[in-house]
């Protein structure tokens, strides 16, 4: 039985790394930062992180990486550098390195990242900027100590909480074939899980790590009400 589950074993691992393919990923930085150290990894909560160790120095670095893996959101941090990257990789992924602050780093050869920032300009930001505003007047309010004041200002955040989730859901319809759309779906699984979104996505998306774990999920949520 021991000699069995080791056979399994291997097998599993002879797989994954038959799957692995190479992602190419560029990253421009000055002679001066060639042999530093860089870091390319998963930021969610929920999920395990995914890492990846780069050399700098190289016009371009190829990473053993499931395909499936990717497009997806990672961040890249640097040795001594101040800041992060966020940025949404896929294959042929061009970083032009910022050394004064990795986060103002430029992006490009990546369609999804191109998509992500479109969702970021447009619906994310804004509606952190309204966010903050209401949170400002809300602490005013406190200290001034009119609670009426406060419960308007707390409504006002809620309403934009869900005015960003509906902006959000109306963004996933309307891209069904981007990663960005999948992405957004995990990280607001919760909210979304009952609106039929995982449905409406195109089915290029279906063998992606994300659709699988939200489609494991939503089997499991369908078999428990069942019972």
């Amino acid at each position: 039985m021991i000699k069995f589950s080791l056979l399994l074993i291997g097998i599993a691992l002879f797989a994954s790394v038959a799957l692995a393919q190479n992602v190419k990923i560029s990253i421009d930085s000055p002679p001066a930062l060639n042999d530093r150290k860089a870091i390319l990894l998963t930021r969610e909560k929920g999920f395990a992180a995914i890492v990846h160790s780069i050399q700098l120095g190289f016009d371009t670095t190829h990473l053993k990486m499931d395909p499936n893996l990717l497009p997806d959101l990672y961040q890249l941090q640097v040795s001594k550098l101040k800041g992060s990257l966020t940025f949404f990789f896929e294959s042929g992924t061009r970083i032009r390195l910022d050394t004064a602050n990795v986060a103002r780093s430029a992006v490009t050869h990546s369609r999804s990242n191109t998509e992500w920032q479109q969702f970021t300009d447009s619906i994310q930001k804004p509606s952190d900027i309204r966010a903050n505003a209401y949170l400002v007047q809300e602490a005013r309010m406190r200290r001034k100590n009119l609670p009426d004041s406060v419960n308007y200002w707390i409504a006002c955040q809620n309403q934009e909480r869900e005015a960003l989730l509906a902006k959000t859901a109306s963004f996933i319809r309307t891209n069904p074939q981007s990663y960005v759309s999948l992405y957004l779906l995990k990280i607001n699984w919760y909210a979304f899980k009952n609106m039929g979104l995982l449905e409406q996505l195109d089915s290029s998306l279906s063998k992606h790590r994300n659709y699988l774990l939200l489609k494991a999920n939503k089997h499991e949520i369908t078999g428990a009400r069942q019972k």
